[in-house]
Order: structure tokens, then C-alpha cells, then sequence
């Protein structure tokens, strides 16, 4: 390596590529050790992005006896940084060994009783703790052997399956010369599935004869998994930084064989208890709980609970509402009733993505003819793909949409927050305007369950259908202005609904509005078409400035009448507002009637058949919001948005 420098430098060294960077002012070095296939150059950028990052942080106190506890800090951006360099683990074997069987396992997928060979491609991004890598499972049948190169380039680590049986283990030394060829750094072992067969050799029989590290399994047993885990940490070294993540691997499983009695005890009570920690468990270790065998015997205890007591003829319309939120109450099926919804109102949707900002995929769903294995290959592999170019392009922004044409296909990213990242592939009869509204729609109330909020609407609001047909799926290009105008009775939320809105803020507590406030935003509806939103809170609370209020409607576009759906003295001025915006604008808008601080289940006295009365008798579309959850804010000012762009020429 050459002499240190503030430049970066690198020098290759067996497997790995060291590249470090000098500080000279403080006499810090800061050294990545990547393997030898990542790119120097996105290296670099990265290793610079760290010294600025570090000393952004931490200068002022490297002249001081340093406690090194303060770095603790600095885990996630490094986290951050790794997580750009995963490892790439290449699953190879010929036909029917259980590749996919043994994919499947790792990534916590139930696995199938019969199971079709592999013709496509595979790809998941998993976590094992902290730490991410690129699963990847590739066909085993000889016609398309010629892709195995291609396949095998570029791997960390290769995975040799065999079925354990000595003709099976003999021929798939083949696969040796090839990662040799073509990764010739990479960590290769064996892994001798199909255990339970009559001839199987066990590890060290293989190990013999194939002359590799080899592991022994069976992929269609669950308790493999984390065995599989640990194959995985040994191979790639990392043995350091998982020994927190195995102790939790064994506390879970700890609480999983509690669970397991628990069930047979028919223990309820104590069932809820143990799903929670192995939940919150399984977030930490990186795995998906929900895909879990675990979780499925929990819901078949609790249906079973259900339908023994017989509770559904009896109950009350009340009650019942309560207890099918109960059945539905995880947040997998949360979700999945969410894209359920979505895929219902948007004909030409093939299927809706929600991963992690890493890739990780959290939940999805697909149309029944997009169900066949060679297109679940290709979108996995799409995923992976955009996940990087996202990080790329957006990097840590929390908020974005994209929409591309691939061949017959749209391909829609969109993220509303930093937990979640919404993919909807469609066919080419989806206009780019259904997939922008609905896309934020859902990418919006994804990121309300994932935090927490349990008091989120599944179904898809009218206003949402409505929004999404504007100009027949076709907006106008330009820059727009709007003045929106906030009515309503003191303290119903208006000024929280704005900061919502503008600042993605919720405050407990605000000053009443005296007289108005006025706040901008500018929201980009398309590539080439920005809306500038002006937005005049109109303050209520004190009946003597009514008289003055008139000047303040003076050139609106739109108006929203917001009501607490906590006090039903709300209702009774709905008219009083519609009276005065119609008196004191000289041209006819779009109004919403916004139903505000719906996340206060248990105080609502103003119910959403309520609501809709008023607003269809006065002809107004109406929206139910909490601004204190984010829920329906955004879609309440872009239909006001794109209604006032369907009138523009």
C-alpha cells in the first residue's frame, strides 16, 4: 500500500481490498477491509462520507480523555455503510437437490410439500443481526447450464448443495472448477441435504470426498434454519460481530418451546405475552415473525378460540366489529388485507411489494396468475436491483416516488417514512397518476402500522378513487399555484393538520389561531408538474373577528371545513362555515369536510355516516384524517391538488 495520505488508498491483499483514509489533523485513520470484489470507487466515496461524518460528531471531543462509549453513536451510520457491501451467497447443485428448498428455509418461507425444480432465479436480501447479505438460488437443470458461470461471478461465497448421495456428491465437484474459475477468492463449502434419505453420507463422509468444509442438513425440516445460520456466520467469518445475535437465537427458541406448551395448554393470556417478546425477538435478530411456524399455530389457537366459544352469531354488531379486528389485529395480516384493498381497486396491478429500506422483504401480494415461479424469480430479482438504485438516488431521503417502464411492465417505488419501501408492479393500462395517488395512499398508512398505530383504516377512501381518474389519469405539466383556505371551529386540528402536512409534525399541545396564519409547500404531482401550496389557517376562536374574516378568503382555490370528531357541537357548524365560504368567495371551489382526530377511537361521537350525510347535502367530498398519525393528511391536500388541476387548461 502506498505511503499514507488524505487521499484514499487501496492495496488487495488474499480475498480482501483494504483501502484507509488519514486525517492528519487529528492522526486518525479510518480503514474499510471489504472483499476484493467491491468497487473501489463507490469505496471511496464511502470511506470519505465516514472521516466527515465521524469528526462532524465526535471532534470537539478527541482533545479530551475520550470515553469510548460515546462512539455507540456512530453503530447505526456504520451499519449504514456496511449494509452497502453485503455479501453474496450463490446457492448451485444440480437438479432436485433441495436448493430451493434450502432458500426458502433461510429466508423463513414455508416451504412446500412438493416442490417444482427451480427454473428461474432467485434473490432475497436477508439480515443476520446487524448485517445484511444476497441469498441467491439459481436453476440446477443442464439445459440453461451455460448461465452457471454468470451466476456463480461475483459471489462471496458459493454453497455446493448435494442430495448426500455418493453419486450426487461425486458429480457436483463440477461445481468446484467453476467458482475457482470464476470467484476465485470466495469461501466454498458443502452442504449435504436430503439427510433423511436411505444412503445419505453424513458431513464427513462428503467432506472425503468432495475435499470441502461440508455441513449436514435437511431443508424441509424448520429446525434446521438456524443451524443453517450459524453454517452461514462460520463461513463468512463473522463470528464477531453475531455472538449477541446467537444468544438471541437461543433465547428465542427458548420462548418458542414456551409457547408450544402454552398452546397445548390452550393458555391464551399467557400465548399473547410470549408472541409479543418472540416478536420483538425476531425484529432484533432480522428475521420476519410472521412467516414464521410459530406465529401460524398462535392464530390457529386463538381462531380455534373463536370458534369454540361460538361467538358470532351472539355478539353484538359492536362487539363483532371488535372481535374481526382482533382475527385480522397482527400486523401481517394488517398488511396483507391493505394490499388485498389496493389490488381490488387497481385492475392492472400483478403484484405490491413492502420491504425495508434494506431490501428486506416484509410482506406481499400477487395476482393468482402471477403466482408462477419464473416470474416470482424475475420480480425478486427486480427488487434487489431497485433497492440499490434507490439508495443510489435517494439515498436517506424519507420520502419519494419513481415510476419506470421495464418491457411490459411499471415498476412504482414510493416511501412516505424511513421504515418501509412500497413497490406496485403493473401492466402498461395503469396510468402513472393511479399508481403516484394509491401508491402514497398505501405507502403512507404501511408506514403508520410498522410504527405502531393501530387505529389505522384498511380500506381505501372514495377520495382516494376519485383522485386517482383525475384528467383520466393524464395531469397537466407546469408549475401551479393554489390558495387553500382551513375552516373551522377553534381547536379542531387545523393548524395541526398544516403542520402535518408542511413539516410531517404532531404537537400535543398549539396556540389558538388568532386571526390567520399562512404556511407554503411545494409538492412535485409528476416530473414535470409542481403544485405551491398556499395554505391560510383561518382562526376561529373568537366570534368578534368573524366581520374581519372576509379579506382572508379573497382569491382562494379550495377550502377544507374541519371538524373534531370528538365534539359533536362540530356538526352543527359545518353550515355556518359553508355559509361563509360561499358568501365571501366569488367563484366556486372544491371544499373537503374533514373528519379530524380519528385516532381517538374511544371518544368519537361523530360518526363516518355522520360525516358523509353532511357532505353529500352540501355536495363536497369528505376525507377522515388524524393528524396526529399522518392518516389520509397528505390525501386530503393532494385532492385538492388535482381536482384544481382538472380545471387547469
Amino acid at each position: 500500500m502506498s505511503k499514507y495520505s488524505e487521499d484514499v488508498v487501496y492495496q488487495d491483499y488474499m480475498r480482501y481490498k483494504i483501502s484507509c483514509i488519514l486525517d492528519k489533523e487529528f492522526n486518525l485513520l479510518f480503514l474499510f477491509i471489504n472483499t476484493r470484489l467491491d468497487e473501489f470507487i463507490i469505496l471511496k466515496k464511502e470511506l470519505i462520507k465516514c472521516k466527515d461524518e465521524f469528526l462532524r460528531l465526535f471532534k470537539d471531543n478527541l482533545h479530551e480523555p475520550l470515553d469510548l462509549n460515546i462512539f455507540k453513536a456512530f453503530d447505526k451510520f456504520i451499519d449504514s455503510i456496511q449494509n452497502k457491501f453485503p455479501p453474496h451467497i450463490s446457492l448451485v447443485g444440480y437438479k432436485g437437490v433441495g436448493k430451493t428448498s434450502i432458500f426458502n428455509l433461510i429466508r423463513t418461507k414455508e416451504f412446500p410439500i412438493e416442490n417444482d425444480p427451480q427454473i428461474s432465479g432467485n434473490v432475497a436480501r436477508l439480515k443476520i443481526g446487524r448485517i445484511n447479505f444476497v441469498l441467491r438460488d439459481f436453476t440446477g437443470s443442464e439445459s440453461i447450464g451455460f448461465l452457471w458461470n454468470n451466476f456463480i461471478k461475483g459471489s462471496d461465497a458459493v454453497f455446493i448443495i448435494t442430495n448426500s448421495l455418493f453419486n450426487n456428491v461425486k458429480e457436483s465437484k463440477f461445481f468446484i472448477q467453476k467458482a475457482e474459475e470464476e470467484t476465485p477468492f470466495a469461501y466454498v463449502i458443502a452442504l449435504g441435504n436430503k439427510q433423511d434419505l436411505e444412503d445419505a453420507m453424513d458431513a464427513e463422509q462428503i467432506e472425503r470426498n468432495i475435499g470441502l468444509k461440508s455441513y449436514s442438513l435437511n431443508g424441509t425440516n424448520p429446525e434446521y434454519r438456524d443451524t443453517l445460520i450459524q453454517i452461514i456466520i462460520e463461513t463468512l467469518e463473522m463470528q464477531d460481530e453475531t455472538a449477541e445475535l446467537l444468544s438471541l437465537i437461543d433465547e428465542r427458541e427458548e420462548l418458542i418451546t414456551q409457547l408450544e406448551e402454552t398452546i397445548v395448554m390452550v393458555n391464551i393470556e399467557k400465548a399473547d405475552s410470549l408472541i409479543e417478546k418472540i416478536v420483538n425477538l425476531s425484529h432484533k435478530i432480522g428475521d420476519n415473525p410472521f412467516d414464521m411456524a410459530f406465529h401460524k399455530k398462535y392464530k390457529e389457537l386463538k381462531n380455534r378460540l373463536i370458534e369454540s366459544q361460538q361467538l358470532q352469531a351472539s355478539i353484538t354488531p359492536g362487539l363483532k366489529k371488535k372481535q374481526e379486528s382482533q382475527q385480522m389485529g397482527s400486523l401481517a395480516g394488517r398488511l396483507q388485507t391493505l394490499l388485498q384493498n389496493y389490488m381490488k381497486n387497481v385492475e392492472g396491478i400483478i403484484s405490491v411489494i413492502v420491504s425495508d429500506r434494506e431490501g428486506f422483504i416484509i410482506t406481499s401480494e400477487s395476482k393468482k396468475e402471477a403466482e408462477d415461479e419464473s416470474i416470482l424469480g424475475a420480480i425478486a430479482v427486480t427488487v434487489d436491483t431497485f433497492i440499490e438504485r434507490i439508495k443510489r438516488e435517494f439515498g436517506s431521503e424519507s420520502s419519494f416516488i419513481n415510476i419506470t417502464n421495464i418491457h411490459d411492465n411499471k415498476f412504482a417505488y414510493c416511501s412516505t417514512g424511513s421504515k418501509s419501501i412500497l413497490l406496485t408492479i403493473s401492466d402498461l393500462s395503469t396510468t402513472d397518476t393511479e399508481l403516484r395517488v394509491y401508491s402514497e395512499h398505501i405507502a403512507s398508512k404501511v408506514e403508520m402500522l410498522l410504527e405502531g398505530n393501530e387505529n389505522v383504516s384498511l380500506e381505501i377512501p372514495e377520495i382516494i378513487k376519485v383522485l386517482s381518474k383525475t384528467k383520466e389519469g393524464k395531469i397537466p405539466t407546469g408549475d401551479y399555484s393554489l390558495k387553500l383556505i382551513l375552516t373551522g371551529d377553534y381547536k379542531v386540528g387545523k393548524t395541526s393538520l398544516i403542520m402535518r402536512f408542511v413539516q410531517n409534525l404532531f404537537r400535543d399541545s398549539y396556540h389558538s389561531t388568532v386571526g390567520v396564519d399562512i404556511s407554503k409547500k411545494v409538492v412535485s404531482l409528476s416530473e414535470n408538474t409542481k403544485m405551491n401550496f398556499i395554505i391560510w389557517d383561518i382562526g376561529a376562536q373568537i366570534p368578534q373577528m368573524a366581520s374581519y374574516r372576509k379579506r382572508f378568503y379573497g382569491g382562494a382555490n379550495a377550502a377544507f371545513i374541519v371538524v373534531d370528531r370528538t365534539r359533536p357541537d362540530c356538526l352543527q357548524s359545518i353550515k355556518k362555515w359553508y355559509d361563509e365560504i360561499v358568501r365571501f368567495v366569488e367563484k366556486d371551489i372544491n371544499i373537503i369536510l374533514v373528519g379530524n382526530k380519528t385516532d381517538l377511537v374511544d371518544k368519537i361521537v361523530i360518526s363516518e355516516e355522520e360525516i358523509k350525510y353532511y357532505a353529500e347535502e352540501n355536495n363536497f367530498f369528505y376525507i377522515l384524517t388524524s393528524a396526529k398519525t399522518g392518516e389520509n393528511v397528505n390525501d386530503a391536500f393532494l385532492y385538492i391538488a388535482y381536482r384544481f388541476l382538472e380545471s387547469a387548461e
